[in-house]
């Protein structure tokens, strides 16, 4: 019902989302016991507005290659530490915040069944379309695919902040295509803390060309030693 609050919950299964106004905090969502035979996400949202999602945790009692976080739109995590999963978060729509959240230890095969056969294409988030995405003061690690992949696989991606997370990983560990949507507009990358741990070398970011051209990069760093993050045009 509307206005629906878990508070203290061992959900040893998934929650579908069907009401607006949830909250969901102080918990931890398991999934099933015996794992899944096909692609899962722990949490499922669509269209619902404000799902908030805060204190709690999102890991599968049996990992697997169909097992992921949280998919849809209209959410908010806050405080919430995801992993053991394919894909952390996928979002598909508008209006997402994820904040002072911890995205690690993303599964990964070489021989994925979902992928058939081919190796997993693990992100910690994965952005399919939309617009008014927050992600900002967040711990993001561990994606073999990248850390926040964009692909506008469903729609135009606009309005995204991406400030002062810590993040590493992926072939690399922001990677934006545009697809058949062209440039993306209102993209802000500013602040952030990168690792130099992605497959191709100093690949922080990744952008095409007329993409970058329009969005805001500035004060990005590498660590440990502190040099300036550029973007990488492809």
């Amino acid at each position: 019902m509307p206005g629906t609050v878990v508070n203290g919950f061992d959900v040893r299964g998934r929650i579908v989302v069907e009401a607006p106004g949830v909250t969901i905090r102080n918990s931890v969502v398991r999934g099933a016991p015996s794992g899944y035979s096909t692609p899962t996400y722990l949490i499922v949202n669509w269209g619902q507005a404000g799902l908030t999602v805060i204190d709690s945790e999102i890991a599968p009692t049996t990992p697997g290659p169909y097992v992921n976080g949280v998919v849809g739109n209209n959410y908010t995590l806050t405080r919430v530490d995801i992993h053991h999963v394919i894909d952390s978060a996928n979002i598909l729509g508008d209006h997402v915040t994820i904040r002072e959240s911890w995205l690690h230890d993303n599964l990964y095969y070489e021989q994925d069944p979902v992928w058939n056969g081919r190796p997993s294409h693990a992100d910690s988030i994965q952005i399919q379309n939309g617009s008014n995405i927050s992600i900002v003061d967040n711990w993001i690690m561990s994606g073999r695919n990248a850390g926040v992949m964009i692909t506008q696989d469903r729609g135009p991606v606009s309005n995204l902040t991406f400030a002062r997370n810590t993040a590493s990983g992926g072939m690399c560990t922001i990677n934006i295509a545009q697809k058949t949507y062209g440039p993306l507009h209102g993209v802000t990358i500013v602040d952030n803390s990168f690792a130099r741990n992605t497959t191709i070398a100093d690949c922080a970011i990744i952008a095409p060309t007329t993409t970058t051209a329009l969005m805001t990069v500035r004060d990005n760093r590498y660590r440990p030693d502190n040099a300036i993050v550029t973007v990488r045009r492809g």
